[in-house]
């Protein structure tokens, strides 16, 4: 199965890919701005919030994943960074998650997917998903609206979700699909559980 490179990837994109036992992470699709393949969505204390990591298009839009650079104009992993601590302080398991995703974000690696592969892994490792992740070698044609590339580049999933208990779960109703950031910093290793389909006893 193809998978679009994600930055700490959607709740459905990590439901989806730890159904597989493998899978090809597209390295030859055009890079499409405002897309998950740089930015991800976290619940803070006014509700939910995007964080974008800035990128450069070697040759504009037509760049293809492979060739997509992270700048450093801004000093946006601070910044990154500032959001999810202030997000997650309270929540159960930063205490534990937190110093580590705080590494992956300052990571040096300049190379976008490559920059998303090093978090995947660690997110997989986490969830003690064993997952081999491989790469494309040329660009495959999505052949419907089901292929992962499409139908996991949504901004917004129809996909109905479990509640569980959120940092701010007084102050809101329960915002589903969010950044897998939000489901392991409340839930830790039960968000392996979640993520896989639960069998009718």
């Amino acid at each position: 199965m193809i998978y679009s490179s994600n930055y700490f990837g959607t709740i459905p994109y990590f439901q989806s890919i730890a159904q597989r036992n493998e899978i090809a992470i597209d390295l030859f699709e055009h890079y499409k701005k405002q897309t998950w393949r740089n930015r991800t969505q976290i619940l803070e204390s006014n509700g939910p919030m995007y964080l974008s990591v800035p990128v450069m298009r070697p040759n504009g839009s037509k760049s293809p994943v492979k060739d997509i650079l992270i700048t450093h104009d801004i000093n946006w992993q601070k910044d990154h960074w500032k959001a999810i601590e202030s997000s997650y302080k309270h929540a159960p398991y930063f205490f534990y998650y937190g110093p580590q995703v705080k590494a992956l974000i300052y990571q040096e690696e300049n190379e976008l997917y490559k920059f998303n592969l090093i978090i995947l892994k660690q997110f997989l490792k986490w969830l003690d998903l064993d997952i081999k992740i491989s790469f494309t070698s040329e660009y495959v044609v999505p052949e419907n609206s089901e292929d992962h590339r499409i139908a996991l580049d949504k901004k917004s999933f129809e996909i109905v979700q479990k509640p569980y208990i959120q940092v701010f779960s007084d102050k809101y109703p329960f915002y589903p699909n969010l950044s897998i950031l939000d489901l392991i910093m409340n839930q830790g290793p039960l968000a392996r559980n979640y993520l896989l389909p639960q069998k009718n006893k």
